[in-house]
């Protein structure tokens, strides 16, 4: 259980948090924003030249640039284009970045802003939905993005930002469940995905607190990538709040819930602020946890000393995990 004193700076920030829109100006950049059909509704006010959205539907996608266009008249400046990328799929993944590297000449910004919340037990490349999506699949696809970003900080003398959605849920997320993966030689994603140990309930919170913990080891590494000690790609993580979006599609929602969403949600466009913070804050966000429009710290959980130790634990083996569907993935994460 989060301590009541996380329990309520998280209350107070979704209540009271404003988030301004920042100056930003992408003119000539190439942007790519990943479950983009159903979220947050920002890529207008990015003022990139180019922004990409991969989504599962792309019949929704390519309705959602419509709409884009339709509201904001945004064609005169931005071609917006819909790409396939179902993240319940490793196959899905990995044609998403190899076309990446294939089709884009640069890389400026990738949003890894898909996540999915349902409440059955549901599996995916033989793990547990919300890990295949939220965590396995997220990171695959983010850390293909790479040396994409590398290349065009170096070939265009810019900086370059590699974005994952977090969520202030995480506080929830039940660490003791980790404990069933933390023996050498038990795979921890195998022993999270055992439906006998899976409270699906607190899943989501769960998955959200694993990309916490997986963000930052791959901060480390690439921190001490000696090889690519020059390149200018920042990483951080956001939290866009308690937000109208369709995340939760598979997710039916009772009274309370409506009434409290009524009280303190947010718009989808106000939470999409905080990628808009996230491109412009630069390198002193980097590594960073950005909430409300400013950088904050993490439960005291992924901050504690046994937090750590198991983050090494996990980390270890979603790497291991790509390295069986994807070895040059995994090879950029070791």
């Amino acid at each position: 259980m989060a301590p009541l004193s996380e329990v309520m700076k998280m209350l107070m920030g979704q209540a009271f948090g404003k988030l301004s829109i920042p100056d930003l100006d992408l003119t000539g950049k190439t942007v790519v924003v990943t479950g983009a059909n159903t979220g947050l509704g920002f890529e207008a006010k990015l003022h990139a030249s180019r922004i990409i959205l991969a989504c599962r539907d792309v019949k929704k996608g390519e309705a959602a640039v419509q709409k884009i266009l339709d509201e904001t008249k945004c064609d005169e400046y931005l071609k917006l284009e819909v790409w396939d990328l179902d993240l319940s799929s490793s196959d899905s993944v990995l044609a998403f970045g190899r076309r990446m590297c294939v089709g884009l000449h640069r890389l400026d910004a990738f949003i890894a802003n898909a996540g999915m919340e349902i409440r059955s037990y549901q599996v995916a490349e033989n793990v547990e939905k919300h890990l295949a999506v939220n965590v396995v699949s997220c990171f695959m696809s983010a850390i293909a993005c790479l040396p994409l970003l590398r290349k065009t900080s170096k070939d265009f003398d810019v900086q370059t930002t590699l974005t994952f959605c977090g969520s202030m849920y995480h506080i929830f997320g039940p660490d003791d469940e980790f404990d069933a993966g933390m023996s050498e030689g038990v795979d921890m994603l195998d022993a999270l995905s055992d439906p006998t140990r899976t409270d699906i309930i607190w899943r989501y919170a769960l998955s959200k607190l694993m990309v916490h913990q997986c963000f930052h080891e791959l901060v480390m590494h690439i921190n001490q990538d000696v090889k690519h000690a020059n390149s200018r790609v920042v990483l951080n993580i956001v939290n866009p709040g308690w937000c109208g979006t369709e995340l939760s599609r598979g997710k039916p929602s009772n009274l309370g819930e409506r009434l409290c969403f009524a009280l303190m949600g947010w718009t989808a466009e106000k939470g999409s602020r905080i990628y808009l913070h996230a491109l412009a804050t630069g390198q002193k966000s980097h590594g960073k946890y950005l909430s409300e429009g400013s950088s904050k710290v993490e439960s005291q959980y992924v901050r504690s000393d046994r937090g750590r130790r198991i983050q090494a634990k996990m980390w270890k083996d979603l790497v291991n995990r790509m390295a069986k569907v994807a070895p040059e993935v995994a090879e950029l994460a070791t």
